[in-house]
């Protein structure tokens, strides 16, 4: 009897950590959502909120144009643990930071190991879209020996025009396949679409009349009217704050 009160009892705690867990880690995503980043998108897995999907769209420099799909894994024992997140590519992408090998992106140089409470995953996810923003600036300072991808360091110091040419490689590679198959049958994972005018047009006519709207509004507001129907995010808060 006491043997079954002392199992139970550690099925309530392993329950009651569980449920902690999924709370720190939902609120993660949360502060994802209130930064507002730009170029950069990911969700948890469906089946496992420690695997997250996450789509990078290069926006200025050498990467511009790129689209990289990579993944997130969370430590078992997330965030409480000390060891890093584990970001990894789906495909090859040359970058002194990202090991040539398991595409798997060093972050260390930023975050030496994770701090509960300080670190965040949004302040991660800046940290890669900085990376491949700068790649020079992201090295400065750091020894050759102690990067990912020696060669690529070597190669962008030395040879800038090669190493962007190797860079429009991994760009065209990854293009070719946004429209593959997903991998996984989980329903989070991120899939794009051909562009499908019956199907898609009147949703992006949608899109432009509520930024036309919005443009509007903002117009009224500077000349001293009044604007109606828009909501923000307040920063550092979660709820909605509208003007009626």
């Amino acid at each position: 009897m006491t043997l079954d009160l002392d199992a139970n009892k550690k099925d309530d705690k392993l329950l009651i950590a569980t449920i902690q867990q999924e709370y720190k880690i939902l609120a993660e995503y949360k502060m994802i959502e209130s930064e507002k980043l730009s170029g950069i998108y990911v969700i948890p897995s469906y089946a496992n909120s420690l695997q997250w999907f996450g789509v990078f769209f290069g926006r200025q420099g050498l990467y511009a144009e790129s689209v990289f799909r990579f993944s997130i894994l969370l430590p078992d024992r997330f965030p409480d643990d000390k060891a890093l997140p584990t970001i990894i590519f789906q495909q090859d992408v040359v970058h002194p930071h990202v090991c040539p090998y398991t595409h798997s992106l060093d972050v260390s140089h930023a975050f030496p190991e994770w701090r509960c409470g300080e670190d965040h995953l949004w302040q991660l996810l800046k940290y890669t879209q900085a990376i491949f923003s700068d790649p020079v600036d992201s090295i400065r300072g750091i020894e050759l020996d102690k990067l990912k991808n020696r060669e690529a360091a070597e190669l962008l110091m030395t040879n800038k025009e090669e190493f962007a040419n190797r860079v429009q490689e991994n760009i065209k590679e990854s293009k070719e396949h946004i429209y593959d198959s997903p991998p996984t049958e989980d329903p989070h994972f991120i899939v794009f679409e051909k562009f499908q005018p019956d199907l898609h047009g009147p949703v992006l006519e949608r899109i432009k009349a509520g930024r036309s709207k919005q443009a509007e509004a903002s117009s009224q507001q500077a000349n001293g009217g009044h604007a109606t129907g828009l909501s923000w995010v307040k920063e550092g808060e979660f709820k909605p704050l509208s003007i009626e």
